[in-house]
């Protein structure tokens, strides 16, 4: 967490009985780069002889929201607190280390010694925390969060967010990279694309629920489905540049490919702002307060103190549990000691607070294991679910072994940890990257592998390159005969492998996100183990999942948005 303090610096200084010393450097400007999630960050540092007096990022590949932060409050503190000694924004860890790692570089060449900026800065003695109130609290800010804290103001309600992490979206919102589903938008009608209506959105959805027997609510299903488009147009007034449709997934997709998470994350903030809606960050909500079964409140920690905040309602909004140990141990076992390529902050707080006042809970064994991630340590990757529709996915023996555009995402990760490894090489070629600004970007960070030829890429990995090499020109010349299906495992050919360069990356299956949370209505009301509403109570997003098994059944992402703002409304009605 970043905490900005007033402290006064000098060559030596005592608080709290801890020495601090400031640096000597020889005076002038100076550059360094390092590596950041999606590639590298390059800054300018000037100094004088004694300070640090300026930071510049002169450029970098972060993705636009989610670096947004970082970006610019590190070098803020940097400056300020004189040390590189500084936290990293929680739910940016990457950028965070990245852009300290740069600074870092630069100082080295300004200086022979480091150490004194190496050391902590004093820290400022803790303010109590007043309490306080509002009309509703909403704990989170993804789109979820966001959503219904924008839906309450709109209806005249004095609204505040709270965030345990350092900066807004800090969650899973920001790792949104593939489309937004929706039916009867304004973009698909003004694009003059039949049969994808409002009602062929719902169609769509029930046929998924009863081809796969999933035992989806079927009022909460449609109720998000209906108002899918509305959201979508909405969400292209506030900015976000969505300019392309796929078909076959209901896909709303922003004109050069880039994640439509940090667009959309961009778009709601602004928003937010200017509302004028309050926010904390580094705040966690610890207990929610109620009086008689009637919500009263929640309970904050920072990291100056405790204090609670009164409210008529609270909306949790506060995404699943995925990065929960215990939680995932007891509903999804055979995942548990896998990478995430979800937000470190999932750990399931809003659920456990709202069993806590009695809520129910549903569906909480659907989870979806992203087998698209790259690793970057053996807890973190990076998520390169975009991709799936031009991938062919080989292992090490050089063999395909699975239906890339089967339809159930758990169905290919399972099978992806029978190979060897537990790992495989999803291939691509240039047309994904042309079309995919995100993978664009990961290519530069080096998650991908590069090669003009099949056979030169097969020399750059671990691969029985022989089998490699069939396997891929097996595919690629049933691309070029203009077949609509390959012939090895009969998977539908959207876009022809055929355009070099050729890109592989390493991917193994990684816990990404959970389903099932709070049990709510189509109202978004948290429901009670007796089966009744609780005053004052809603859920939204992963929090709750709405029993829509959005990892089978359509997707998270459009629930999220459509019942946050179902939660806002609900919320601000209730409260009169």
């Amino acid at each position: 967490m970043i905490k900005f303090k007033s402290i006064v610096l000098a060559v030596s200084l005592t608080i709290t009985g801890t020495a601090f010393a400031a640096a000597s450097f020889t005076p002038g400007t100076y550059e360094g780069t390092a590596t950041g999630r999606n590639g590298p960050i390059n800054v300018q540092v000037t100094v004088d002889k004694n300070k640090i007096t300026d930071i510049k990022v002169l450029s970098h590949k972060e993705s636009a929201g989610l670096s947004d932060a970082p970006l610019s409050m590190i070098p803020k503190e940097i400056i300020e607190r004189q040390t590189l000694k500084v936290d990293n924004v929680t739910g940016a860890t990457f950028s965070s280390k990245g852009l300290i790692n740069a600074c870092q570089n630069a100082l080295s060449k300004a200086t022979k010694d480091l150490s004194p900026l190496l050391v902590a800065a004093p820290v400022a003695v803790k303010k109590p925390q007043k309490d306080d109130e509002a009309d509703i609290v909403v704990i989170g800010s993804g789109i979820a969060g966001l959503t219904s804290a924008i839906a309450a103001k709109e209806q005249g309600k004095k609204v505040l967010v709270i965030e345990k992490q350092g900066m807004i979206g800090a969650g899973d919102s920001m790792n949104i990279s593939t489309g937004i589903t929706a039916g009867g938008s304004k973009l698909i009608k003004d694009k003059g694309i039949r049969g994808k209506s409002t009602q062929d959105y719902v169609d769509h959805l029930m046929k998924q629920a009863k081809d796969k027997n999933i035992p989806i609510n079927k009022e909460n299903v449609e109720t998000y489905a209906r108002r899918g488009g509305e959201i979508i147009d909405w969400l292209m007034e506030l900015g976000v540049p969505f300019d392309r449709f796929q078909n076959d997934k209901y896909f709303h997709i922003t004109k050069d490919g880039s994640a439509p998470g940090p667009h959309i994350m961009k778009a709601l903030t602004a928003q937010m702002k200017k509302d004028g809606i309050p926010y904390r960050l580094n705040s966690r909500v610890t207990e929610i307060l109620s009086d008689k079964g009637k919500v009263t409140g929640v309970k904050v920690s920072t990291p100056d103190g405790s204090y609670k905040v009164l409210a008529k309602a609270v909306i949790i909004a506060t995404c699943g549990f995925s990065a929960s140990p215990e939680l995932l141990k007891r509903y999804a076992p055979d995942w548990t000691n896998r990478p995430t390529t979800g937000a470190s902050s999932l750990t399931g707080d809003g659920i456990r607070m709202a069993q806590a006042v009695g809520a129910d809970t549903a569906s909480m064994d659907q989870i979806k294991v992203n087998y698209l991630c790259h690793p970057l340590t053996k807890k973190d990757g990076v998520s390169l679910t975009a991709i799936t529709p031009y991938t062919v996915l080989v292992n090490h023996d050089g063999k395909r072994f699975v239906d890339e555009n089967h339809p159930s995402i758990n169905f290919k990760s399972k099978a992806m940890m029978k190979q060897p490894s537990h790992e495989a090489y999803a291939v691509v070629d240039q047309t994904a990257m042309d079309n995919l600004r995100l993978m664009r970007n990961y290519a530069d960070a080096g998650y991908f592998v590069k090669a003009d030829t099949i056979e030169a890429l097969a020399d750059k990995l671990k691969v029985n390159k022989k089998e490699f090499i069939n396997t891929l020109n097996q595919y690629i010349a049933d691309c070029k005969a203009g077949l609509d299906k390959d012939k090895e495992l009969g998977r539908k050919i959207q876009y022809p492998m055929v355009k070099p360069p050729f890109y592989a990356a390493l991917v193994t299956p990684s816990m990404q996100s959970t389903y099932g949370g709070i049990k709510t209505n189509n109202k978004a009301e948290a429901i009670n183990t007796k089966g009744h509403v609780i005053p004052g109570l809603y859920a939204a997003g992963a929090a709750s999942g709405h029993e829509a098994f959005a990892n089978e059944v359509g997707f998270a992402a459009i629930i999220g948005l459509t019942y946050g703002r179902i939660a806002g409304e609900n919320a601000a009605k209730y409260v009169k």
